[in-house]
């Protein structure tokens, strides 16, 4: 494919996309705009009562509440959603297939047959305005994972995890950005350009469920659909300040867009590459999908999803939560420092148990993941990619592209990686038991050593790739906290460098630019007590964000 070639698809993929955005829903990009967040309620399009049903503050759970009461019509609620969604393209550059005209259509259907069935909902997420991550197929629109050779393409399928959501009564109103490959935690491609930060457009989304993060962040959707191979779902969230949600391996289906060779079981002895979950307003609404997906049985139509029943767990009275507060060798940013201590604090201060651990060996894990990761069949992807230009992310992340010789695989050498993270596992399965085999019930840490940087400059991934390679359920909660430039000075002087990677990631922080960005927390859980979990985040979330958003 020419260089000619590839820009004229690219370019009129986005033209079809922008299309499809109502001439009464574009705004005016000539004038001062600022951060995208706060151009929402001032761009003219939305109405207050459109604000209103959009409302962030209110999550999915309380906006089916009022469509299951029918107090407010799918068709209102949609429609509302469609435009802010549209608006927050405009702004953040983070869809991809604009689905506005068929929503609003499904959710006139859904009206007709609320009232037909007598005011009874269709679906326990009866008309809820949901966004796919554009990996997954949604028969008849493409799943082009910002490549051209796959734009114009569409799904002769739904994906099995879509199909669950529709049959629940949900409405798509959009597919969202990834980047080029979907192997990147910066969300950039070819074909649709960059997907910028809702807090400052000079920074990143995060990736690669980037798109997710922005449109959630921007109240554009009330609930999406994400994946997860390295922190896909968790980085976003936390770069974006929305709850992201990890599950563990083999309990929600992943099949979509190819990214990987086909024969990807064996790899390792413990997980799929990737899994998949959601992006939301509320901890308790990624519980609510995930027993949306679980009571769908998924297992009855996949060979590959665990006969896992949805257990209705309550959170522990007063849980043990462990604590990491640094990883070794490695700082954090002053901001996520001071997040993670603040986490702590307020949960100690409601009179919870907080014991603090000692860090695994999260560089030495991140490097045996990259080992992983290198092991992977890449080659259809690496095909697909032969004849257009790579984005300056995946040329740095080595894996398209290798920056040095990979090594010569051999059973041996799989053999040998498979014994590395079966030693890593019961290495960090010891630290669950504290106090002579009293177990913690959930472990606090960040999300990321930084919150969102500079475009191109998120590489390292280790704080949340090791939950991936253990299965380890995760989930990335906001602390309702930002950045404050006047607070957050305390930098890591050059001689307290603790490594290279600590000197390469101190050395992008920048408080002044850095101002208001979110601040978030990880919470992890053991592999496959995802109930236990999110029972747990569900009810320290309120105490996290306790002491209320910095006045910027």
């Amino acid at each position: 494919m020419s260089q000619a070639a590839w820009q004229d698809i690219a370019r009129r993929k986005r033209a079809e996309r922008d299309s499809k955005i109502p001439a009464e829903w574009r705004i005016s990009l000539t004038s001062e705009i600022g951060r995208p967040i706060d151009y929402l309620a001032r761009c003219g399009i939305l109405t207050e009562r459109d604000l209103a049903l959009t409302d962030p503050t209110h999550d999915a759970t309380d906006l089916l509440s009022q469509l299951y009461s029918g107090k407010v019509t799918v068709e209102d609620v949609v429609r509302a959603f469609c435009k802010r969604a549209a608006v927050a393209q405009q702004l953040t550059n983070c869809l991809t297939e604009i689905m506005f005209s068929e929503a609003i259509d499904r959710a006139k259907w859904l009206d007709a047959e609320f009232e037909k069935r007598g005011k009874q909902p269709v679906g326990s997420l009866h008309g809820l305005p949901i966004s796919v991550k554009d990996m997954f197929h949604i028969k008849g629109y493409d799943s082009s994972i910002g490549t051209a050779s796959l734009c114009f393409r569409p799904a002769r399928t739904t994906s099995q995890a879509v199909q669950i959501l529709l049959d629940a009564g949900c409405v798509i109103i959009a597919k969202t950005t990834v980047p080029q490959t979907v192997l990147t935690a910066d969300t950039d491609s070819i074909v649709f350009g960059r997907t910028i930060n809702p807090y400052n457009a000079e920074l990143t989304a995060g990736g690669s469920s980037g798109g997710e993060g922005a449109l959630i962040a921007m109240g554009g959707s009330a609930l999406g659909l994400g994946s997860d191979g390295g922190g896909s779902i968790r980085i976003p969230a936390a770069m974006c300040g929305v709850v992201g949600y990890k599950p563990s391996a083999y309990r929600v289906p992943i099949d979509g867009q190819r990214i990987i060779g086909k024969g990807i079981f064996g790899i390792t002895s413990l997980v799929s590459p990737m899994v998949s979950g959601f992006l939301a307003r509320s901890v308790r609404d990624t519980r609510l999908a995930a027993k949306v997906m679980s009571d769908a049985k998924p297992w009855d139509g996949s060979p590959f999803i665990y006969p896992h029943p949805w257990v209705g767990l309550s959170c522990p009275s007063k849980p043990r939560i462990g604590v990491w507060l640094k990883a070794d060798d490695l700082h954090f940013h002053p901001p996520v420092a001071r997040g993670l201590r603040l986490a702590c604090d307020r949960l100690k201060r409601a009179g919870y148990e907080i014991v603090e651990l000692s860090p695994p060996p999260f560089q030495k894990a991140s490097r045996l993941a990259q080992q992983l990761a290198e092991v992977l069949d890449l080659s259809y992807m690496r095909k697909l990619l032969e004849s257009e230009p790579h984005t300056e992310i995946v040329k740095a992340t080595g894996l398209i592209t290798p920056n040095s010789a990979p090594p010569e695989f051999s059973i041996e050498y799989l053999h040998e990686m498979n014994y590395q993270v079966a030693r890593l596992a019961m290495q960090m399965k010891r630290m669950w038991n504290v106090d002579g085999g009293k177990q913690l019930d959930a472990i606090l840490f960040v999300t990321a050593p930084h919150t969102a940087l500079p475009f191109d400059k998120f590489i390292w991934l280790g704080l949340t790739s090791i939950f991936n390679m253990l299965d380890w359920s995760s989930i990335s909660i906001p602390l309702n906290e930002v950045v404050d430039k006047k607070v957050d000075t305390a930098v890591v002087p050059p001689k307290n460098y603790l490594s290279e990677l600590d000197a390469s990631i101190q050395k992008l922080y920048d408080a002044e630019k850095f101002h208001g960005l979110p601040l978030a927390v990880q919470l992890i859980g053991q592999r496959f007590e995802d109930e236990k979990l999110l029972a747990v985040a569900e009810e320290i979330t309120p105490i996290l964000a306790s002491r209320g958003q910095s006045k910027l």
